[in-house]
């Protein structure tokens, strides 16, 4: 059974960690939004422990009330910044390109993840690829909205507007941060290809799992077979990040 089908980085790590068949394993989802399919997977997974920090607190209310009854914890800000979880996997999907203080970030991970743990860390640049079609107007303003965000990045944290701040992650700036933060990659993938996330969302519901499989094996070749490094564009220099716009890192203490 794969989780977040429709999105190829998440349904693949989740993956990964549930064929992990130690009897007990914690999770810290760094970032974890509203939760996603955590109560389902945790409904059929006995001894995983979710432990989760979400600092919007409209989302982590909602999180919360997602998440009541199962193996699960909500860190509040002051138990984030004061415990140390220890986890044997850390995942933050698409929540890099939102943060400000990158490095405070990373050293917040460090200092949750187990001596032995694993680290995976996905970050997306579909915010910074808006584009207009001119036979579609209704799609203009959204469009317009993101680019006018994105060009004011350096401006929201000034104007304590912390919450809306996005800025596109490039690969130079990524590895000099990991590297300073004390993590080595074990593994480097490209993820959620655009088309196919498109085509995601027209399978009927009895097709979800088995399309999901087929996008996963895709992906599989493309990042196995057909890697090249091109002229950078997007702020990466890899071929596949044309058409892939997330980005996953596994990592572990160095």
């Amino acid at each position: 059974m794969l989780y977040w089908v429709g999105n190829a980085a998440k349904a693949r790590v989740i993956e990964q960690i549930l064929n992990d068949r130690r009897p007990n394993l914690t999770v810290f989802d760094y970032g974890a939004g509203s939760g996603g399919d955590w109560p389902d997977v945790l409904a059929t997974r006995p001894g995983l422990e979710l432990v989760c920090y979400e600092p919007s607190e409209a989302a982590s209310r909602i999180l919360r009330e997602r998440v009541a009854g199962a193996r699960a914890r909500v860190l509040d800000s002051d138990e984030f910044e004061k415990v140390a979880i220890q986890a044997d996997y850390i995942v933050s999907f698409s929540v890099l390109e939102h943060v400000h203080d990158k490095p405070a970030y990373l050293s917040h991970a460090k200092r949750h993840l187990a001596p032995d743990g694993t680290f995976y860390l996905n970050y997306d640049d579909g915010h910074f690829r808006t584009s207009l079609d001119l036979d579609e107007l209704r799609g203009w303003r959204t469009n317009l909205a993101v680019t006018a965000q994105n060009r004011l990045a350096w401006l929201w944290p000034r104007v304590n507007k912390i919450e809306r701040y996005q800025s596109r992650v490039t690969a130079d700036a990524i590895q000099e941060l990991i590297a300073r933060a004390g993590f080595s990659v074990k593994a480097d993938r490209y993820e959620n290809l655009a088309s196919f996330k498109s085509l995601a969302k027209t399978m009927p519901a009895d097709r979800g799992q088995e399309f999901m499989r087929f996008w996963l094996e895709v992906e599989d070749q493309l990042n196995s077979r057909f890697q090249a490094r091109v002229e950078p564009r997007m702020g990466d220099a890899m071929n596949l990040w044309r058409e892939m716009g997330s980005r996953t890192l596994t990592l572990c203490h160095a």
